[in-house]
């Protein structure tokens, strides 16, 4: 896999700059709503900035080639480390996750759920941003599984104490099937791992190993990340969930489902 190692900061800064505001957050009284509202809306504008930069600073002359790449030491004791990179196709969604984030701030100005407490629902969506871009950025299998994990809880509670008269069930159906697919998606990048017997959680070490792997555990492996994937997008027949989801969710949570 062909990279360049240009800018290696930016995903990072781009990706966890949204703490930056949770922190903040944390130091203001929950009575104090408008501040919040301003300090998620600079936040997240702040974000979409550093996507613009990142936009401008992408050649796209070289778009099939991970840029931005970084390959640091993160767990090594599972020999996971911290790959991060863009191509040509996660750069549109990286960008996109950050511009609706920032809308979806925008819209909270005025239409802030009837539960209420601003404080914390603006923490939810700036974790929520966080473990957007951060999926499309990964390039090490846990660390993928972990940014992707970020989204859940806080879409649990997003549904379960800003969502419609059938909150409980949704959100807890919601919990459930994600959880399951989870799992599975778990359970299959381990035995991609083990298999290969590669040098570490690389999608790139993993490629270059795959091959090697018998046909029929292929299958199989290929079966759990399929079913864990199509429970969490989701696809026909592991959908279930998600009209429930979205119909007793808040605008804001069911637009960030959407996207």
């Amino acid at each position: 896999m062909q990279t360049i190692t240009n800018d290696t900061w930016l995903l990072t800064v781009g990706t966890f700059l949204p703490l930056v505001g949770v922190l903040l957050m944390m130091f203001v009284p929950a009575s104090e709503e408008k501040t919040h509202k301003q300090i998620g809306i600079l936040t997240s504008a702040v974000t979409a900035a550093v996507g613009v930069y990142t936009l401008l600073r992408f050649d796209f002359d070289q778009s099939e080639k991970l840029q931005f790449f970084v390959d640091s030491e993160w767990i090594t004791v599972i020999k996971s480390n911290y790959t991060i990179g863009l191509d040509g196709i996660s750069l549109p969604l990286y960008f996109l996750s950050m511009v609706v984030t920032l809308l979806v701030m925008i819209y909270t100005w005025d239409n802030m759920p009837d539960a209420g407490n601003p404080k914390s629902f603006i923490i939810l969506m700036l974790v929520l941003q966080v473990g957007m871009a951060g999926s499309f950025i990964a390039q090490d299998l846990i660390l993928f599984f972990v940014f992707f994990e970020v989204v859940l809880l806080p879409m649990y509670f997003m549904i379960g104490v800003w969502g419609g008269d059938d909150r409980q069930y949704a959100s807890l159906k919601f919990f459930l099937y994600t959880m399951f697919g989870s799992a599975l998606m778990l359970v299959a990048f381990l035995a991609l791992f083990f298999q290969t017997g590669a040098a570490s959680f690389s999608f790139a070490h993993l490629m270059e190993a795959g091959a090697l792997i018998d046909r029929d555990v292929q299958i199989w492996i290929f079966a759990g990340m399929f079913v864990g994937f199509a429970v969490k997008v989701p696809m026909f027949p592991f959908h279930t969930w998600l009209p429930d989801a979205h119909t007793q969710a808040p605008t804001q949570g069911s637009v960030i489902l959407a996207a």
